[in-house]
């Protein structure tokens, strides 16, 4: 079995979300994004967690994100 990544690329959170990568990219410039990006040298990468609870809170803005947690 294998497990589930803890951070992923924003290809790979967007598949997660069922969105494009163009709209998870438009969603993070917008402050629509709740999590935070996570940077690992030249690496953004999110929270798979964070992504899941984001979405599971009804997916707040950034700023009510941010303050829920």
């Amino acid at each position: 079995m294998t497990e589930a990544p803890l951070l992923l690329s924003f290809a790979d959170a967007a598949k997660l979300l069922s969105i494009s990568r163009a709209l998870l990219y438009q969603l993070h410039a917008d402050g629509r994004l709740g999590p935070m990006v996570v940077k690992l040298g030249r690496r953004s990468l999110l929270s798979r967690a964070e992504l899941e609870a984001w979405v599971r809170a009804g997916l707040p803005p950034r700023v009510k994100w941010e303050g829920q947690r």
